[in-house]
């Protein structure tokens, strides 16, 4: 089938707007001569600068857009054919974080507003949670896993899973024949081994205290990285390198020796 014929919306990586066109001129691209007349295609135009906010634009050419207003502009275009489905290629890489977000948040709304199936390609892990009803990993050209953002990201089927959708800790692990399993944070056990593998901790949910007694796992912070609503917190744990996130405000120093406690589901994945 043509690609005219396929009902395929497209929003490439930087926009690619036609620079010689203007912004109504550009939205109304997409649209068949042969099909619509003038008004409709009039009338189409206004409803999709009113659908992204860009109304009075009509005549400005894209030098005159910032990069944000570029890819409302492009969004637009490939909405105007009322397409089966819309195929975002990395929209906002080359946006700056703060106009990154504020723009991600409207163009998922006005996905919903408009009923559209959307495809949204991204190597940025936070933006495929926060905008998507059902994700998919993806290696070597093969989906992985697939499922909703909290499905994915706290029901990993594999370490490289759990990577692919957040900081995640891979750490020696053993089953044992009393049903526990025995890691880092785990109280020591008598218990026979089954099986070696590794367990998966998320940064957050690992807990730090200053009282030592009783603890069973020590470390010794080396190093802060402050976000301002919260820090990662890299500490040695006897040669064993970890990081943790803690949420603001919060007053450890580095080279301070802390507990470690971890407050989370225990994710075993046996070795290959």
């Amino acid at each position: 089938m043509p690609s005219h014929k396929r009902k395929i919306g497209y929003v490439p990586q930087e926009g690619a707007l036609f620079p010689h066109l203007s912004v109504a001129d550009n939205i109304a691209f997409g649209l068949d001569r042969s099909v619509f007349t003038k008004d409709q295609i009039r009338q189409t135009t206004k409803e999709m600068l009113n659908l992204i906010g860009l109304q009075g634009f009509e005549n400005r050419m894209p030098n005159q857009l910032s990069g944000g207003q570029q890819t409302r502009v492009a969004l637009a275009r490939a909405l105007a054919i009322k397409p089966a489905i819309v195929l975002l290629d990395e929209p906002f890489s080359a946006l700056d974080a703060a106009l990154r977000g504020d723009l991600r948040a409207d163009v998922i709304d006005l996905l919903r507003k408009s009923n559209a199936t959307a495809i949204l390609v991204t190597h940025d892990r936070e933006e495929a949670l926060v905008s998507a009803d059902v994700v998919a990993l993806m290696r070597d050209g093969q989906i992985i896993q697939q499922g909703t953002p909290e499905a994915v990201y706290s029901t990993p089927i594999s370490p490289a899973m759990a990577i692919s959708t957040g900081d995640a800790l891979v750490l020696d692990a053993s089953k044992m024949a009393d049903g526990t399993t025995s890691y880092l944070f785990s109280p020591a056990t008598k218990s026979t081994l089954v099986e070696s593998g590794h367990i998966v901790i998320r940064p957050e949910e690992i807990k730090l205290d200053r009282n030592l007694s009783g603890a069973q796992s020590v470390g010794r912070i080396s190093k802060i990285d402050y976000y301002g609503h919260d820090a990662m917190v890299t500490l040695d744990c006897g040669g064993q390198v970890l990081k943790v996130r803690i949420p603001g405000p919060f007053d450890y120093a580095v080279g301070e020796e802390v507990s470690l406690e971890h407050a989370g589901p225990v994710r075993f994945f046996a070795s290959n």
